[in-house]
């Protein structure tokens, strides 16, 4: 009789804890494509999940270049990288993570630099972003390509993630105020910083709520994408986790 037991471990793959997940299909993942607007500090959370779990194309945008005061709160930055482009640096840095990912910059403005034929083209959206504008430009463009997208938003130590599913419930534009728009007309971001204060590093977030609202968001991602074969998992259609970092409280709020 040997000294031990020798137990005969079939090898797994890269995916093989995901797909002890009853209805997992890691197939339909990588066959999977996603726009990400936005990669500073949420999106970058965003952009690390999708690669972890191995969706097979990303479209990543962003106008934006890499500054030191990011390092704090962006896992895909380095110092090396300031002054690079972050949708170029975050690409890399994406096939490092999982090579058989596709991860497809684009350096723009995604109010007026990305245009219907993307979002056609995608299975899903999600937003990373800090202002209303651009949170409007995507939803606009979403509900006229029947585009189901997800928002993430984060301020301090607070966040929400939200889900719009086009052509039906509610869309982006049901959850703003008069405030809200009177905001908007002046240009001023989520946190009500203004666009000289935004470009001076002014706006508040950390990389701990952005882990949150991050993982809450990719997680409603991968369950939309998974109803195309059980339609019975339930998502947030419609609805919003919102997160208090500052006491641990979270709730889901259903928009009109």
């Amino acid at each position: 009789m040997p000294d031990r037991m020798e137990l005969d471990f079939a090898p797994e793959d890269r995916y093989a804890r995901l797909r002890l997940i009853s209805w997992w299909d890691q197939d339909l993942l990588q066959a999977a494509k996603i726009l990400v607007a936005g990669v500073g500090a949420l999106g970058n959370e965003i952009l690390k999940n999708l690669a972890l779990l191995g969706v097979g194309q990303i479209f990543l945008v962003d106008m934006d270049r890499v500054e030191l005061s990011n390092l704090s709160r962006s896992v895909l930055f380095r110092e090396d990288d300031e002054g690079k482009f972050k949708a170029e640096v975050a690409a890399l840095r994406l096939q490092e993570i999982n090579p058989a990912l596709k991860a497809v910059p684009i350096v723009g403005d995604i109010n007026f630099d990305v245009g219907m034929g993307l979002f056609r083209h995608v299975d899903l959206v999600i937003g990373g972003l800090d202002n209303r504008e651009a949170r409007m430009a995507i939803n606009r463009r979403c509900w006229l390509t029947k585009t189901p997208w997800i928002d993430g938003a984060i301020e301090a130590l607070q966040g929400v993630a939200r889900v719009f599913i086009p052509p039906d419930g509610p869309c982006y534009e049901c959850t703003m105020t008069a405030a809200d728009y009177r905001l908007l007309n002046q240009r001023r971001s989520c946190a009500l910083l203004s666009p000289a204060e935004m470009l001076g590093g002014k706006t508040p977030t950390t990389p701990t709520t952005s882990a949150v609202i991050a993982g809450i968001a990719v997680q409603e991602a991968v369950k939309l994408l998974h109803r195309q074969k059980k339609p019975d998992l339930p998502v947030l259609a419609g609805q919003g986790f919102v997160f208090n970092g500052l006491t641990h409280d979270s709730y889901v709020v259903t928009y009109q």
